[in-house]
């Protein structure tokens, strides 16, 4: 059974993906014994899939999930979510800019009774600290007080990509989901108080990287609109489905390689059987390099 499953979207990720596969893995490998870390290419043109299979060729536990054309955030988070079997699903940004170990502090408010424990950049503690420019958190801040104020009261940072869920819990959220852009966090939110989830939000430190994909000034405008969309899809019952219908899965390749521990152990497999002469043969484990399918979220 795993116990959590990280889910890092990626669009045109190339510079800054590394480095947080790196600091993700080496902080799970020592803290949790079954993970899996599930990268979703969301269209990209860059060198994103190869640098998550260069990685993935020497580091267990990686999964690249990859479509065509590019989505949205919304949309890579949705399909990572829904394929994620961990017992706990952290969502996380390919930027790293939420410091892996955080996640402890989430885990233990669900460990407490929380369905939901979201990272805050926003929520007062004198014990973190949080780096970011200032034109970028005066707009996030007046975005936040504007969701505050029509959709969810009493929440400092609806828009931290850093979010831990209980697997029925999440599966239940994104699956009926609708929007693919980036206020799509706050719609899930949004759905988990409209299902009586309890949410618990820890205050975590956070440094901006840079390389963001939001535009300040255009995507502001584009989220609030998205926040008087989910006022009126909430209105229009399109949250108490079971599932929604609104937003076809695109066909979906998924990539496991396994890494040279794993490679090497196949190998070793392989040899003693060979070595036994009561071993069939013809029927020989012959060791897979590389998986590569198309399926449907």
């Amino acid at each position: 059974m795993l116990q959590l499953s990280v889910v890092i979207p990626a669009y045109n990720e190339e510079r800054r993906l590394p480095s947080t596969l790196e600091s993700v893995h080496a902080f799970l490998k020592e803290h949790y014994q079954n993970f899996e870390i599930i990268v979703v290419d969301d269209g990209s043109s860059d060198q994103t899939i190869d640098i998550v299979d260069a990685f993935a060729g020497h580091h267990e536990g990686i999964r690249l999930l990859s479509y065509a054309p590019n989505q949205g955030k919304g949309y890579a988070i949705r399909t990572g979510v829904l394929q994620a079997s961990g017992e706990l699903i952290l969502i996380d940004d390919a930027d790293g800019s939420s410091p892996i170990a955080e996640v402890i502090q989430l885990q233990q408010a669900i460990t407490d009774g929380a369905d939901v424990a979201i990272g805050s950049r926003n929520k007062p503690d004198p014990d973190r600290v949080v780096v970011a420019d200032l034109h970028r958190k005066y707009i996030g801040n007046t975005f936040n007080l504007m969701v505050q104020t029509l959709l969810l009261p009493g929440i400092y940072d609806a828009q931290c990509g850093f979010k831990l869920f209980k697997k029925a819990v999440a599966h239940d959220i994104f699956r009926v989901s609708e929007l693919n852009g980036f206020a799509f966090d706050v719609e899930i939110l949004y759905i988990a108080r409209m299902r009586n989830y309890k949410i618990a939000e820890r205050a975590i430190n956070w440094n901006n990287v840079a390389g963001s994909k939001v535009n300040v000034l255009l995507d502001s405008m584009g989220m609030f609109f998205q926040v008087l969309g989910i006022r009126r899809r909430a209105w229009m019952g399109s949250y108490k489905k079971t599932v929604s219908d609104a937003v076809p899965p695109l066909p979906l390749k998924t990539r496991t390689v396994p890494s040279e521990n794993q490679t090497e152990n196949s190998a070793e497999h392989d040899a003693s059987h060979c070595s036994d002469p009561s071993h069939n043969h013809g029927a020989a484990h012959m060791p897979k390099t590389s998986q590569s399918q198309a399926e449907q979220s």
